[in-house]
């Protein structure tokens, strides 16, 4: 009897003292993926770059630009790039900067033969003690493409087999369906060559333009919301109306026409308790999408696109000219949308390009840019300044309340010509035209009071 008591004693404290070995080894389990997260955070960063963009480099970024496009960007060719590592890493530089990442974010590249070592510091927190995410990834030369070849996050190595997976798993479900990660496949698939030197980069791909613009238009689409989709109709209904309206024996009109029934429109419905800054924002895309008769699907989805007639095309001009309408708009919408930092650097490049390869530059052209710039700038500033800018552009009367005539300028420079007068686009003598612009762009009625923000 006693030894039958032992026995169901022993078994009863089994299923005890296993559950007291598991429940450390269950809790060390459970807590593997917060021991990781912590191992990975780090109190500083381990890179650090310089966060200004002087003068000079943003001359460079220009030239950088010029250099790798295209001649004939709407035309398929063979397109050659080549950056040194100090290039690559002013461009990486440059890129958080306009994101408005550049207080938060470091990147830097380091090339060596048949490989690339990439460095990224992201502060994810602030306070006493701040915390920072510092990544570090190799990539090699493989088939003619990059390949990711290891990645450490803080202390912790990433094991391979892992890397591995995780990349196969995630290109196989982004395949699946995803329209956006099928033409960035082709946009990969359409690069020849790909060759690391300790000096430089190379880079070798078929320019297909049709799928750099599906994939610039997916990029765009990404940053608008359902709420903008429904501001959009809403302002293509009005230039649809507005166009519709025009007589047939005219050809063109101011682009007041467009640009007073619009912001009256903003006016009203931020007076209604809409977001002002999304009014306005919409309305210049709007308007630059039909004015580049651009469709609208561009901007919706062919979905949304659907359901809307498709406006009448009038052309609008700005002091007589189509081109001068299509600047300012254009350069709005951009600087509306992605900043103006980024919009300054694209209408200056435009203009250079314009120089090397085509009518040659123009500061017409550059002072309807900035005109663009500073209009978007105000009515996407701050709530306050947009509703005053919606309210000033309701009632315009006159073209020239904010652009200058610009028939004194001297226009179609050759890239010869313009360098023979400036040097090049960092000089002082360009940078106090450039001056001389934006103090004519400042004092027209439009912005009275109001810039510089």
């Amino acid at each position: 009897m006693s030894s039958q008591v032992s026995l169901d004693s022993n078994s009863n404290k089994r299923p005890k003292l296993l559950a007291h070995l598991l429940r450390p080894l269950l809790v060390l389990l459970l807590s593997a993926p917060v021991i990781a997260l912590l191992l990975s955070l780090e109190t500083a960063p381990r890179l650090v770059t310089e966060r200004q963009i002087s003068a000079g480099e943003l001359s460079r970024i220009e030239t950088l630009l010029l250099e790798n496009t295209p001649e004939t960007p709407t035309n398929a060719s063979l397109q050659e790039l080549q950056l040194d590592s100090e290039e690559l890493n002013l461009l990486l530089r440059y890129a958080t900067h306009v994101m408005d990442l550049d207080a938060d974010w470091s990147a830097a590249t380091t090339l060596s033969d048949a490989s690339m070592r990439v460095e990224l510091s992201v502060r994810i927190a602030q306070g006493a003690v701040p915390v920072y995410l510092n990544i570090e990834a190799d990539l090699v030369e493989s088939e003619n493409l990059l390949r990711l070849d290891s990645l450490r996050i803080g202390r912790i190595g990433v094991p391979d087999r892992f890397l591995q997976f995780t990349l196969q798993r995630l290109q196989a479900n982004l395949a699946s369906g995803n329209v956006a990660y099928l033409d960035f496949s082709e946009l990969i698939n359409n690069v020849e060559r790909v060759e690391l030197t300790q000096d430089r980069m190379e880079l070798a791909l078929q320019w297909d333009p049709r799928l750099i613009g599906r994939i610039g238009n997916q990029a765009q689409q990404l940053f608008i919301t359902d709420a903008d989709r429904e501001r959009i109709i809403d302002y293509y209904e009005v230039i649809r109306n507005i166009a519709a309206a025009v007589p047939n024996d005219i050809r063109a009109v101011s682009i007041n026409a467009f640009l007073v029934p619009m912001f009256a429109l903003a006016e009203q419905k931020s007076l209604a308790g809409s977001d002002p800054i999304a009014e306005n924002r919409t309305a210049f895309q709007t308007l630059a999408l039909y004015l580049n008769q651009e469709p609208i699907e561009q901007l919706i989805g062919s979905a949304a696109a659907a359901d809307v007639e498709v406006a009448p095309f009038i052309e609008a001009r700005l002091h007589r000219r189509q081109d001068l309408a299509q600047h300012l708009i254009s350069i709005a919408a951009i600087s509306a949308s992605a900043g103006a930092d980024l919009a300054q650097m694209l209408s200056t490049t435009k203009e250079a390009y314009d120089a090397r390869y085509r009518s040659g530059f123009s500061f017409s052209d550059l002072t309807a840019n900035s005109v663009g710039v500073a209009m978007a700038e105000l009515c996407t500033g701050n709530p306050a300044t947009a509703r005053i800018m919606q309210n000033r552009l309701a009632n315009l009367t006159r073209e020239t309340d904010y652009m200058p005539e610009v028939g004194s300028n001297r226009d179609g420079l050759s890239e010869t010509d313009f360098n023979a007068l400036y040097r090049d686009r960092s000089s002082p003598e360009y940078q106090q035209r450039l001056a001389e612009i934006q103090t004519i762009v400042e004092s027209r009625p439009l912005f009275v009071d109001l810039l510089p923000l």
